[in-house]
């Protein structure tokens, strides 16, 4: 075990003197800092290009560590939504950066002029990292890990030999969302690392539960980047019949089909980085909703919808009226 520095008011908690959030912060700096003894000592990404691979896995298992020291979930799930909604105001940005730059950039002076990038490198990361873990499946997921770390003790790695750890687990087990696709788990993460920014998924309703789902990137700004950027959309929903968790795919800019079963919103959960645009009739729905039985909606989702469409409204892509109906629901909002 090496020394762990961490500055006094990030080390310090005293019941009564201090709020339960400081008390959850110390604890997942203390995680995170201890997580790098594995990700960054044991195992060092080959270049700075990849130090996602330190950070992100560090500030995931940080939040982690919360939940298993206080035997509970709802950090995992609650720091992910405040994470979400903090990464995609920094990755609207039109100098926002991607998650894996090539070796040729000069990655760290790149931070050192933008420090908050950073945000990119930590957060969305560890929402990246997120998204993998379920993908994957969790089992397959720490498996992985443990192979890839094992392989790879005391030497260095990038991120494409840690895919190829996870893709021989996963081909190797039964199961995991990849199966039967033309793609690999490389093929899908780099249109996530490789490329900054995210998309708008466009929810429209044909009839009843079936939606048309259309991707394009987000634009908050004016952007001087006109690059295509397609991104290889996982999105998450629990089978109505089997109660198993699926994915569905969205793989380019084609509108495609989706039947959204019992779900009032698209990904619940929150579980993949992106917006999400619903057509007028869905958002008044979704509001009605919100007024009568507000917790029919999960957390994660009832946080995207406010910030989403107050995004939105922000920079004249929706009205402001779709965005203030949605947050009169919050006179019932429970901590």
């Amino acid at each position: 075990m090496g020394l762990v520095t961490v500055r006094q008011a990030e080390g310090l908690y005293h019941q009564g003197s201090f709020p339960i959030n400081q008390k959850h912060n110390v604890q997942e700096i203390i995680g995170h800092e201890l997580a790098h003894q594995w990700f960054g000592n044991l195992v060092t990404m080959k270049w700075w290009n990849d130090l996602w691979l330190n950070e992100g896995f560090a500030t995931m298992i940080g939040v982690k560590a919360v939940d298993f020291l206080e035997n509970t979930t709802w950090r995992y799930r609650d720091t992910t939504a405040e994470m979400m909604c903090i990464t995609l105001r920094s990755d609207q940005m039109d100098q926002s950066i991607a998650v894996s730059a090539n070796k040729e950039v000069d990655f760290m002076r790149h931070l050192e002029l933008q420090p908050s990038q950073k945000t990119i490198i930590y957060k969305k990361a560890a929402i990246i990292t997120r998204m993998i873990e379920r993908l994957v499946e969790e089992h397959t997921f720490k498996e992985g890990l443990n192979r890839f770390l094992s392989t790879f003790t005391y030497k260095n790695a990038d991120h494409e030999d840690l895919f190829n750890v996870l893709a021989y687990v996963h081909d190797s087990s039964s199961g995991g969302h990849l199966s039967g696709q033309n793609f690999s788990l490389t093929d899908v993460m780099d249109t996530w690392l490789r490329q900054a920014h995210f998309p708008v998924v466009h929810v429209n309703r044909k009839e009843g539960s079936i939606v048309t789902l259309r991707q394009e990137r987000y634009i908050h700004f004016k952007s001087r980047d006109t690059r295509d950027y397609v991104w290889k959309i996982p999105i998450f929903y629990d089978d109505p019949v089997s109660g198993k968790h699926k994915v569905f795919w969205i793989t380019d800019k084609q509108p495609v089909v989706f039947d959204m079963g019992g779900q009032l919103v698209v990904d619940p959960h929150q579980l993949t980085y992106m917006r999400l645009r619903y057509d007028d009739v869905m958002y008044a729905d979704l509001t009605a909703k919100l007024l009568d039985d507000f917790k029919a909606i999960p957390t994660n989702s009832r946080s995207r919808l406010l910030d989403d469409t107050l995004a939105m409204a922000e920079c004249g892509q929706l009205d402001y009226k779709v965005a203030f109906n949605m947050t009169m629901y919050l006179a019932k909002e429970v901590l």
